[in-house]
């Protein structure tokens, strides 16, 4: 029987070291509310150390208090009650290289977090009736997106940020906090009977090449608890019930810099670019689901998620520096942008999941998770709900599209020792890389286990890589910036758990 569990985990590894090779692709820019839409959307549970370890593919399986993010159903099949913590840690190594200009070198950055990402209590009890013989409580708390991350790089190439400046002048659509602050320098933005022009469209200028360097660092979480009741009825079909009440803290701060260093410019010496962004928030859902017994040894389950609706509280600043030297005068100067405050609310979409299980004895479990949603259901308005951002929503419809997720796992069970592994993939909900292969996110997880008695630790480590794209700014004239970034992310997960106390 031993073998039998074992064959499914090593074709299930072998699977997951294959796809683990590929990378995904993001868009390089995306409109604002299009990236939260992104954030706030396309959310995972890390869970438990068991829960990571077989992929989060057991909404099928249950008796893990994870289950109340994904299928609620699952605390149902739980006879002893279950309290468990996990510490963790995650660390994310990023290869960066600006693409413009060729040549230009790689510059690694890592970054590393501790953190709780799971810790869960559930009450199991008995009733009276004959037909619904449990009732169950259970909280649980879980990380459903690690959001730290940095972004290094420098190199050499033709154009300036103040390209972008012009275009958008010229097309009579300048941004407030960077446009407009570059116009505020005196001399900095010139103007003649054909429109807007700065120093690098002068023909002394012409394929000239400047230096540049940026950072992009991001820290935060979006964090859930979910409180729910599950129910066992017949031991055949069992129920759940959930509420969830996610949080986001996030800081994302953006630092930009060129400089001609090799005086290729004429007038240009040097400039930068800085936004800073802070966003928190929390929101509110409710998830239901069912899980059907056929047989002795295979579940089937399904799902429902509502939408989330967030109410986010959103910080924004940016100064611009832009010094020039004319006739031997240096000139120039940094403008910075009021402390822009708002609110604004956003709907998540709706997410249906189904799965299916199979225990093979008391040896371990095959199970795999499906789920399905639309990112065009994402609707943002303002923080009463009471009028929608026609804006924000037209560029969500013209942006995104649907999204699927596919979790395989399972486990092996050589008492009082058990292993695991799991693979995902998803996706990416953006309209034209839709069906991109390349654009998928895959990721690996292992773990172990120990049990004796009453008390028992797991640990589990997922490894994510994926290839994405950044650029500080865009233009038509030369081709804006692209920095090529390769990220790999570890996140590793203890638990320590007590059951049947």
């Amino acid at each position: 029987m031993t073998r039998n569990v074992l064959l499914p985990l090593l074709l299930l590894f072998s699977l997951s070291t294959c796809v683990l090779a590929q990378t995904g692709i993001e868009p390089r820019v995306l409109p604002v509310r299009v990236q939260d839409a992104l954030r706030f959307g396309t959310t995972d549970p890390l869970g438990s150390a068991r829960f990571l370890a077989t992929g989060g593919s057991m909404t099928s399986i249950g008796v893990d208090a994870t289950t109340l993010h994904t299928n609620p159903a699952g605390i149902g099949w739980n006879r002893f009650s279950v309290a468990q913590i996990s510490p963790g840690f995650g660390l994310l190594s990023t290869d960066n290289q600006l693409r413009n200009g060729g040549g230009n070198p790689s510059v690694m950055s890592t970054k590393g977090n501790f953190m709780i990402p799971s810790a869960s209590y559930l009450f199991a009890s008995e009733t009276n009736s004959i037909d619904w013989n449990t009732l169950n409580f259970g909280v649980s708390f879980t990380r459903l997106a690690n959001l730290n991350g940095t972004v290094e790089y420098n190199g050499r190439s033709e154009g300036s940020i103040i390209d972008g400046v012009v275009e958008n002048l010229n097309d009579g659509f300048p941004d407030p906090f960077r446009d407009v602050l570059a116009q505020r320098i005196p001399n900095v933005i010139q103007e003649d009977e054909q429109g807007f022009f700065s120093d690098f469209d002068l023909d002394t200028s012409l394929g000239g090449q400047i230096r540049r360097e940026g950072r992009i660092e991001r820290t935060g979480a979006i964090d859930e608890i979910a409180v729910g009741f599950g129910g066992n009825y017949r031991e055949t079909v069992l129920w759940g019930l959930s509420i969830g009440i996610p949080s986001i803290n996030f800081t994302e701060t953006r630092t930009y810099n060129e400089v001609d260093d090799r005086d290729e410019i004429t007038f240009f010496d040097d400039a930068a670019f800085n936004e800073n962004l802070e966003l928190s928030g929390t929101g509110f859902n409710l998830k239901f689901g069912l899980i059907g017994r056929i047989g002795e040894q295979l579940r089937l389950s399904a799902a429902v998620h509502s939408p989330t609706f967030w109410t986010v509280d959103e910080e924004f600043s940016t100064d611009f520096t832009y010094n020039f030297t004319d006739q031997g005068v240096a000139q120039g100067g940094t403008e910075r942008s009021d402390l822009s405050v708002t609110v604004f609310n956003i709907r998540t979409p709706w997410r249906f999941a189904a799965g299916a299980g199979y225990l093979i004895g008391r040896k371990g479990f095959v199970s795999v998770d499906a789920d399905y949603s639309d990112f065009r259901g994402t609707s943002f308005a303002s923080d009463d709900f009471a009028s929608v951002d026609d804006a924000a929503n037209a560029d969500v419809d013209n942006t995104l599209a649907s999204s699927v997720g596919v979790k395989l796992g399972g486990e092996v069970n050589l008492r009082p020792f058990q292993l695991r592994a799991g693979v995902g993939y998803r996706t990416f909900p953006v309209a034209d890389l839709r069906n991109d292969e390349d654009a998928a996110n895959l990721n690996l997880s292992l773990g172990a286990g120990y049990a004796t008695g009453k008390f028992f630790v797991d640990l589990g480590v997922r490894a994510d890589s994926r290839a994405t794209f950044e650029s500080p700014y865009s233009t038509f004239r030369i081709d804006g910036q692209v920095v090529d970034t390769d990220r790999s992310r570890l996140t590793g997960v203890l638990t320590v758990g007590l059951r049947g106390f």
